[in-house]
């Protein structure tokens, strides 16, 4: 499962990763005939979508055209496995895509690099390491949840002292 959302987080990446930039609107008409072909389905909107949607999803389009066949199956296969997850599982997904997107290109390339490395490990090595980053994240998950306890403590024992000052204040 852990494989098949970091397939379709890198995927997801290729499919509508570029640069960021602010770009005047495209007229459909303006689009190539292929180009209109892929994005038919959102013809509709084309002409509410920013700019910058309307850029990716030209470059989507573009990247589909160029794709080998079995490509294009492994991609369609990887959405309908994305549109099978829960919605909490979608989210999770987005919300790391949405990161992943804010970070600068040279942490992107970082990222994809270490990606890379882990794909290429075996499957025990690969294995061993999701133990142990589960392993940090329920660790830092108990550190945070006893934070929390302790801080609803303190806020607990302030406002019983309050209380005490109130009740034993000769001027109410």
């Amino acid at each position: 499962m852990f494989k098949n959302l970091l397939t379709s987080l890198f995927l997801a990446s290729l499919l509508l990763a570029g640069p960021a930039i602010a770009q005047d609107k495209i007229p459909w008409t303006e689009l190539s005939l292929e180009e209109r072909q892929i994005l038919r389905s959102v013809e509709s909107q084309w002409d509410e979508l920013s700019g910058e949607r309307q850029q990716r999803l030209r470059r989507g389009a573009n990247r589909w055209e160029q794709m080998r066949p079995e490509e294009r199956q492994e991609a369609i296969s990887q959405q309908r496995r994305f549109q099978n997850l829960s919605q909490q599982q979608r989210q999770q997904i987005n919300d790391r895509f949405r990161r992943f997107n804010s970070l600068s290109p040279e942490q992107q390339r970082r990222v994809r690099n270490m990606q890379r490395r882990f794909r290429n490990l075996p499957e025990a090595q690969q294995e061993e390491l999701r133990q142990r980053y589960q392993q940090q994240i329920d660790a830092l998950q108990r550190e945070n949840r006893i934070q929390r306890e302790a801080g609803q403590e303190i806020r607990d024992s302030r406002r019983r002292v309050q209380q005490m000052l109130r009740q034993n204040n000769p001027n109410n």
